[in-house]
């Protein structure tokens, strides 16, 4: 009775460890399932291939349904201390048991039978109906989010773009397309009942045509090209298919025996790489003494159908000449990217400290994105520079012969050391000492900066009161032409036009100088600390000007053909050809003539000449290739036109097309035809006959 006891408890067991292990392999397929249907639209029916896989898995990995009856009583043993660990005697024979051990035999098997079974896989069950439930949650969400994602496109019939419907191919009584789009864009498989199809770059197309009639043979004829025959999918010779992917765009018609259908588009959408847009900062961008070192970053992601990944590529650059040092390093934007969301606004702050840059350190970097296909796109490179004030404040190339304002440089340099000492003995001097040498270092600042201004041609720190050009009220007396004049007439002391400089340069020069006064501000208000940004930005900028490069335009000379003097005052004409006039044929014409004369020939056609020579022919002839060739390319613009140019139909849809064709002419100048006496003698005969007698 004891070891039936044990039996029974080792098949139960057994049978939990079995229900365990199913309940994981439901749990797994369930969410494979909907990660292979959502993702990569598998049908649903490959979740039992999953489910099967998943229970071996998890067979191989469970032990719980191998237990054997000596597992089961050393388990008894261990978690019942009444049996007194006497189970391994029931599985023995009475046979091989001493008196003393049948009767703790027996005293056992009574026990057992009197004590509760244990259920040790209680809890495994438990968590594995959990998990069953929460994979069926997340398979709904899975599946969920998928449909939404491919609720915009769904199976319809596609219509004819401006909805005009197309015309019924002779001999065919229904069609049936079947687009099947790559699994990159996320797009459903959808079907169609026209010919003209919109379908996205390496879709499967599956043609099913019925025909109102047993036919021999049914063919597809690509670009006026290309012939391909559709297979017959019936006995009876009525239903006819053909498969085969969407490589370009162009223009296909269906010739059933021996009849044509009408020109049917075939427009594929190529699937172009991600755009990635920086909206900030700058491409170069210089972070100058006191600003700060943290950099905004905002970029804009667009693609044809999801984002797979971007990163932003940063490489700091330190050091100077052969000891300069690279350091790359790969920043990740914090988002996770699906695949399915084709639009992102990102931003980021990049850390110059956190970065490692010192000063005088350079920060290069670009931002990349790649979408579900693999393609890869990036920015050009942008540039931060955290200014060196240490370099800021050397002599390095302050002698150059090239330097505009050599006696000026230092004075800055002067006035940024003392305004750092003062910030340095500001605790051991009195506030009225501290406002003095402040106020003292402004007044610097405003010399410097009066000497600067001289090079804009300001002979004065302040300039005359005065209105705009046109305002009246600040003349004073109306008729003063004086302060008139002084508002319109050019004079040779203003600021603008007084200089030789570049506008580039004159440019720099009052950036320089809006530097200073903002440093001269500062120190007139005893707040040196504030002005040594500006005072900084104030030098560098004054040597990128003294370091600027000069252009330099080497001197030619005109090199003329010697003339012979032998053959010059001779008389001879022998040489001198007659002038023959040639008609040029169509052969030996451009596209754009070709084109032109074309337009020229319709727009007779139009008023009723309809008379048309070879050379006409030969024109319409070429004009028909360049639009075949463009309907090919680009056939919603350009099908109509080269299948109304092949029947003779609307004219004015061939002028159209040809004209978008022909290249926009330029605007060539031209001086105005005026008489010598400026239309005098016009207006003179003008008036001769004037019944009022007007002079």
């Amino acid at each position: 009775m004891g070891k039936e006891r044990l039996h029974r408890l080792q098949r139960r067991w057994k049978a939990g460890g079995f229900v365990y292990c199913l309940l994981l392999a439901l749990a797994g397929g369930v969410l494979l399932t909907a990660v292979l249907h959502a993702g990569l639209g598998w049908p649903l029916w490959a979740g039992g291939p999953a489910v099967l896989l998943c229970l071996v898995i998890s067979l191989a990995l469970s032990p719980y349904w191998r237990i054997t009856m000596a597992d089961t009583a050393r388990y008894l043993d261990r978690i019942l201390p009444e049996l007194e660990e006497s189970c391994g005697l029931l599985l023995r024979g009475m046979a091989e048991l001493g008196p003393l051990e049948k009767l703790q035999a027996t005293r056992t098997a009574e026990k057992l039978a009197r004590i509760r079974a244990p259920r040790p896989l209680r809890q495994k069950l438990v968590v594995g109906t959990g998990l069953l439930v929460l994979a069926v949650l997340l398979g709904a969400g899975i599946g969920a989010m998928g449909g939404h994602r491919r609720s915009a496109v769904t199976a319809a019939v596609v219509e004819v773009r401006g909805g005009v419907s197309e015309k019924a191919a002779p001999g065919i009584r229904a069609v049936s397309i079947r687009i099947t789009p790559p699994a990159y864009t996320g797009r459903p498989v959808r079907s169609q009942s026209g010919f003209a199809l919109q379908v996205e770059e390496g879709a499967v197309l599956s043609w099913e045509v019925a025909t109102t009639a047993a036919v021999d043979t049914m063919q597809f004829i690509f670009n006026d090209t290309a012939r391909v025959s559709l297979r017959a999918a019936n006995a009876e010779r009525t239903l006819w298919r053909l498969t085969q992917p969407a490589v370009r765009s162009g223009f296909y018609q269906v010739r059933t025996g021996m009849q044509l259908s009408e020109l049917y588009k075939l427009e594929v959408r190529t699937d172009g790489p991600p755009q990635v847009v920086i909206l900030t900062p700058k491409p170069y961008t210089v972070v100058d003494y006191g600003e700060p070192t943290t950099i905004p970053l905002r970029v804009k992601l667009k693609d044809d159908y999801g984002i797979s990944d971007a990163t932003v590529m940063a490489t700091v650059s330190s050091g100077k000449g052969e000891a300069v040092k690279f350091k790359e390093q790969e920043i990740r934007w914090g988002q996770t990217f699906t695949g399915d969301q084709p639009f992102y606004e990102l931003s980021k702050t990049l850390d110059l400290k956190a970065l490692g840059l010192q000063p005088g350190d350079e920060l290069y970097f670009y931002c990349r994105a790649r979408d579900n296909r693999g393609q890869e796109s990036r920015t050009e490179m942008y540039i931060i520079s955290l200014t060196d004030t240490a370099q800021l404040m050397s002599l390095e190339g302050m002698t150059m012969g090239t330097d505009v304002k050599p006696e000026y440089f230092r004075s800055e340099r002067q006035i940024i050391i003392e305004a750092e000492q003062l910030l340095k003995e500001k605790d051991t001097l009195a506030v009225a000492a501290f406002q003095q040498r402040s106020n003292d270092l402004g007044i610097d600042q405003k010399l410097l900066r009066l000497r600067y201004g001289k090079f804009l041609g300001e002979e004065a720190e302040e300039g005359e009161p005065g209105g705009t050009p046109g305002d009246t009220a600040t003349f004073g007396a109306f008729g003063d032409a004086t302060k008139i004049l002084d508002a319109y007439t050019d004079k040779h002391d203003n600021a603008e036009d007084a200089t030789f400089f570049e506008p580039a340069v004159k440019q720099q020069l009052k950036s320089t100088l809006n530097e200073m006064w903002k440093a001269e501000l500062q120190l007139r208000t005893f707040q040196p600390q504030a002005a040594l940004p500006f005072a900084y930005k104030a030098l560098r900028l004054l040597k990128d000007l003294q370091q600027q490069s000069r252009s330099f335009v080497a001197k030619t000379g005109a090199r003329t053909t010697p003339l012979n003097p032998a053959k010059r005052l001779t008389g001879e004409l022998a040489g001198i050809q007659t002038a023959v006039q040639k008609t040029a044929v169509a052969s030996e014409l451009t596209e754009t003539e070709v084109l032109r004369m074309v337009l020229a020939l319709l727009e007779a056609r139009r008023s009723g000449r309809v008379e048309m020579s070879d050379v006409d022919r030969a024109l319409l002839q070429q004009a028909l290739r360049r639009l075949g060739r463009e309907a090919a390319a680009r056939p919603g613009e350009y099908l109509g036109a080269y299948q109304a140019l092949r029947a003779g139909g609307d004219i004015s849809v061939i002028e159209r097309a040809i004209r978008e064709l022909l290249p926009v002419a330029e605007a060539l100048p031209a001086t105005e035809q005026r008489s010598a006496d400026g239309g005098l003698s016009q207006l003179y005969f003008r008036h001769l006959n004037d019944p009022a007698g007007k002079p």
